[in-house]
């Protein structure tokens, strides 16, 4: 089966400064955790960024002695716009934590090292330092895939990286905990080599050194592949194996059991009538449209087959086709790479030579006698 595939608290009121009440809406509280444990006198930063243009500083906050933070009057999300929580803790405040929440926030956070990860890993084009920007679209479509590595509401794991597809099919939720692992044994180990160690693997060729682990992990974001085995190295060295080959005493279990070829994080999605897809198109929201060759559940095979329709999945993944059939009509049988997508138009070129024409909400434009030239035409495709 061939399936898409993307290569990708209490509360306390310590606000340190507000907004105007005019632009904001509700309260935003949250806490800041590393290894399970509460975070005490963290500067919490919240950010809004929108385009190209440098982000902006809305408020800020300080955690009590139970991690927690509160910001009276969160605002209310705008269009283009993308919000995101940073905090420094650590030795030398270089222990730097993300959280990006997107166009709007629950009512209440975590910031923590697994949504670092899957904030860095998700935006890692977009990140400078501490700050984010980019094309809008971008900017959304990073922020709308973080949940399904990561809840920002709870800073536990997200429901896509859990699913059966991912969590015992893949070593996605081993490397993301992994990798968080890293970040925890950089705020907790004593040993300062360790840390200069970590900060050198992190460094892209010829680039000076991150000085936090935030910047170190975007720098494994960008080069999943490099250093692979030196990182495993430091989590070993921080995290060693007992000799009676009980666990190691990492906070985030599952860990990866021996050094992989790559971080990636990698996740599978499945639905929306999707089965040996042929040639994915992209809209310009960033959805993702492919004809299908065989309808799930069919028993199809090459010689025999029952075609399927088009499967559309959204930029997080998320399948707006129906189950089963996907989008159909016009007398479509079953897609080889015969899918195009215009500005407003998805053409699609049917195996058993017929032609569909949809508006982006999936609904035919026409009838099948529009195109009159089933099985005259062999099977078209589209090279668009």
């Amino acid at each position: 089966m061939i399936r898409v595939r993307w290569v990708a608290a209490s509360v306390a009121a310590l606000a340190v400064c507000s907004l105007s009440q005019a632009s904001f809406a509700d309260d935003l509280a949250g806490a800041v955790r590393l290894g399970g444990q509460a975070v005490s006198g963290a500067k919490v930063i919240l950010w809004r960024t929108a385009g190209n243009a440098a982000p902006s500083s809305l408020a800020e906050a300080s955690t009590d002695a139970s991690g927690a933070f509160e910001m009276p009057g969160f605002p209310e999300g705008k269009a283009g716009g993308v919000y995101y929580l940073t905090t420094r803790t650590g030795p030398s405040d270089a222990v730097a934590l993300l959280s990006v929440l997107g166009e709007k926030a629950p009512p209440a956070v975590v910031v923590n090292e697994l949504t670092t990860v899957a904030s860095v890993f998700t935006n890692a084009r977009f990140i400078n330092g501490t700050a984010i920007s980019g094309n809008d679209v971008g900017l959304r479509i990073a922020a709308g895939n973080v949940p399904n590595l990561v809840d920002p509401s709870t800073g536990t794991w997200g429901k896509v990286v859990l699913n059966p597809l991912n969590s015992s099919q893949t070593a996605t939720l081993a490397k993301l905990n992994t990798l968080g692992n890293l970040i925890t044994a950089f705020a907790t180990t004593a040993d300062a080599a360790w840390r200069t160690e970590f900060l050198k693997t992190a460094t892209a060729d010829g680039a000076a050194a991150p000085t936090d682990t935030l910047q170190a992990m975007a720098g494994i974001a960008r080069r999943p592949w490099v250093n692979t085995t030196a990182l495993y190295g430091l989590f070993d060295a921080a995290y060693p194996q007992p000799k009676d080959g009980a666990r190691r005493d990492a906070p985030l279990l599952p860990y990866l059991f021996h050094a992989p070829s790559d971080f990636a994080l990698s996740l599978w999605f499945d639905g929306g009538g999707a089965l040996a897809a042929g040639k994915q198109s992209i809209d310009a929201d960033g959805n993702i449209w492919s004809g299908v060759n065989w309808m799930p559940g069919s028993q199809s095979g090459v010689a025999a087959n029952i075609g399927g329709g088009t499967a559309k999945y959204a930029p997080d993944g998320t399948a707006l086709s129906p189950a089963i059939t996907g989008f159909t009509g016009m007398g479509l049988d079953g897609v080889g790479w015969g899918t195009g997508v215009s500005e407003d138009k998805v053409w699609i070129g049917g195996l058993n030579g017929t032609i569909l024409l949809m508006g982006l909400d999936g609904k035919p434009i026409g009838q099948e006698s529009d195109f009159p030239m089933a099985g005259q035409l062999g099977g078209p495709t589209c090279n668009w």
